[in-house]
């Protein structure tokens, strides 16, 4: 996987108000953590963060070049750990984690499903299910794959496929159970006939007509 280079500026401590007050100004807030190092409060620009995440995907490996008051900058190499949005405008960033990493180390990381082929059981009638639309593995971080395609073309109607099935390049290992299923194809909904759907409605709508009582013997 291709690396990207992100610049960033150490951020002091501010108040929320001065927090949203950057974001209008096109800023991201952010926060660098791991490795035993110090945790590092950073500001990025939320238009080169959207052109590496359209370019590099969720699981970009990163050169992260953090300014420091005219001091040699410093570089570390990272992945995106989580993005915070805005509840009704997605495109909206409001933070971002970011996690320092080690190309010699092996790490695990989410890796999205690239469904191919059309299952038979569909052709049949049979309604594909998505179960499952990314699975976890570990590997070095320029092994990381940006997808992992699941063929479908032998499921036929009550098949499924299985995370075990998947074909993983080398150097990459499944963490996700290997019994987790990630689709299925269920059988057709049937359907009640028109004629007996009537007939039951016809039933309903008529009135029992009570007994008649015996007269009590004299």
């Amino acid at each position: 996987m291709e690396r990207s280079v992100l610049e960033a500026e150490i951020r002091p401590l501010q108040t929320k108000g001065a927090l949203n007050r950057a974001r209008q100004e096109g800023k991201v807030p952010a926060v660098l953590y791991g490795r035993g190092k110090e945790n590092l409060p950073l500001m990025v620009e939320a238009r080169s963060l959207r052109q590496l995440l359209a370019s590099g995907g969720d699981n970009a490996l990163i050169d992260l070049q953090i300014k420091d008051d005219g001091k040699k900058p410093i570089l570390e190499t990272v992945m995106i750990k989580e993005i915070q949005r805005h509840l009704i405008q997605k495109e909206k960033m409001l933070h971002v984690d970011f996690i320092r990493i080690s190309m010699t180390d092996r790490i695990e990381v989410n890796v999205q499903l690239n469904f191919i082929g059309e299952p038979p059981g569909v052709k049949e009638g049979g309604v594909l299910q998505i179960l499952n639309r990314e699975v976890v593995v570990k590997c070095l971080p320029a092994d990381i794959p940006e997808s992992i395609p699941v063929d479908l073309s032998g499921l036929a109607i009550g098949d499924s496929v299985l995370a075990e099935s998947i074909q993983l390049p080398e150097g990459i290992e499944l963490i996700t159970a290997p019994d987790e299923p990630l689709a299925q194809v269920l059988a057709p909904t049937a359907e009640e006939e028109p004629e007996a759907a009537e007939a039951a409605e016809a039933a309903e709508g008529v009135e029992e007509t009570p007994e008649k009582a015996e007269p009590d013997e004299e």
